[in-house]
């Protein structure tokens, strides 16, 4: 792993449509972007952030999530997550995450803990070389 840099970010988007509801994860029976989906979203812009710092056979996985979703998104809204890299303690990366909307709101917002591991050898742990 290289230097991490605090402060470091990304941002990234997705629109709500029918695939990303919280109908379609089972999350709730109204046609809007699901909390899963939120957290998925808030997670790719947290492995995007750090990516720059990682080595060929390092990734990152997450290990603690702790977000609020506070407002809804209807079908149609633009969606921008973003994870500010905030500490980084040996392999134990931890990033401010935030989600608005196309109209500015905050929908939700929190903190995402990411573990650095080499690949190979955490697939050989669960049992799989696939990677």
């Amino acid at each position: 792993m290289k230097k991490i840099i605090i402060g470091s970010s990304a941002e990234t988007t997705t629109i709500v449509n029918s695939t990303n509801t919280a109908i379609t994860a089972g999350s709730g029976n109204l046609p809007v972007f699901g909390t899963p989906f939120m957290i998925a979203l808030m997670e790719k812009a947290t492995c995007n952030a750090v990516f720059d710092f990682l080595e060929e056979e390092e990734t990152t996985v997450g290990t603690n999530v702790s977000v609020s979703h506070a407002k809804a998104s209807g079908i149609g809204m633009l969606i921008t997550a973003k994870a500010v890299i905030t500490e980084c303690c040996e392999r134990k990366i931890t990033f401010d995450v935030i989600a608005t909307d196309s109209e500015g709101n905050v929908i939700g917002k929190g903190t995402i803990e990411r573990f650095v591991v080499n690949k190979n050898k955490f697939m050989k742990r669960v049992g799989t070389n696939e990677i």
